[in-house]
């Protein structure tokens, strides 16, 4: 994060931490679609709504648009607006992000018997309700969600490194936006998901990095082809749009 908590001003302090907020705020927006794809985001606009003045909003702006969750128009570079949510990009996000939960994975073989199979067990049972939240018909679409969060949570949290946390970090807001928007297009699809995890978690009891590593790969490439089916479908009648559950 930008935002320095130490070795600056009290102002700059308190600035920096405006700055975090807003930041936070705008971006549970984008991605649960308070802010649509395409919506227009005016710097004085979120200021006097949020209450603060436009420099720490300004900062929030740029880190969004340095996460591609803004994108500048060509027409005006600095008219910034919410990306779009796009099929071929779909692909490549999940695509991306399994590589990097797979690189987590790679860490279990230097971790001891009782740290793997705590991983182990917290990914069994995030697995378990996942499946039964799927179950339900209809889906529970906001469940759905936060239970596919933390099974991946705690497939890799643990082992996940600094700096794979932080990229990490950069990649899940992106791949949310994708999930919340179009998940409720996969209900009837999603007990496939869960079969794939528990491919994931068998690795993980057995101590097998390599085998972990390729589930969540697999796993994440499949959701990306699921994904980008549902979009296929959904924007032929409701472009970027969410889909009721």
């Amino acid at each position: 994060m930008p935002f320095p908590a130490a070795a600056v001003p009290n102002a700059d302090i308190t600035r920096g931490a405006r700055a975090l907020h807003v930041y936070e705020r705008l971006r549970e927006q984008i991605v649960r679609g308070t802010l649509a794809p395409g919506a227009r985001v005016v710097e004085q606009e979120i200021a006097e709504r949020m209450g603060v003045g436009r420099t720490p909003v300004r900062e929030a702006l740029q880190l969004l648009e340095r996460e591609k969750l803004l994108v500048g128009s060509p027409a005006a570079r600095r008219q910034l607006s919410v990306a779009p949510l796009r099929e071929d990009d779909a692909e490549e996000l999940f695509g991306l992000i399994g590589e990097l939960e797979g690189i987590a994975l790679r860490s279990l073989q230097v971790q001891g018997a009782r740290e793997r199979a705590a991983i182990a067990a917290e990914a069994r049972e995030a697995n378990r309700v996942f499946g039964e939240v799927v179950a339900q018909v209809p889906v529970d679409q906001e469940r759905a969600f936060a239970t596919h969060k933390a099974f991946h949570a705690a497939c890799t949290d643990r082992l996940a490194g600094e700096r794979l946390a932080w990229l990490l970090s950069l990649m899940r807001p992106q791949v949310d936006r994708y999930e919340f928007f179009y998940g409720g297009a996969l209900q009837g699809q999603l007990d496939v998901a869960t079969g794939e995890h528990d491919a994931v978690v068998r690795a993980l009891e057995a101590g097998d990095a390599a085998a972990a590593e390729a589930a969540i790969r697999t796993n994440w490439r499949n959701a990306g082809i699921r994904l980008s089916a549902a979009i296929r479908r959904a924007t032929g009648r409701r472009a970027a749009s969410p889909i009721p559950g």
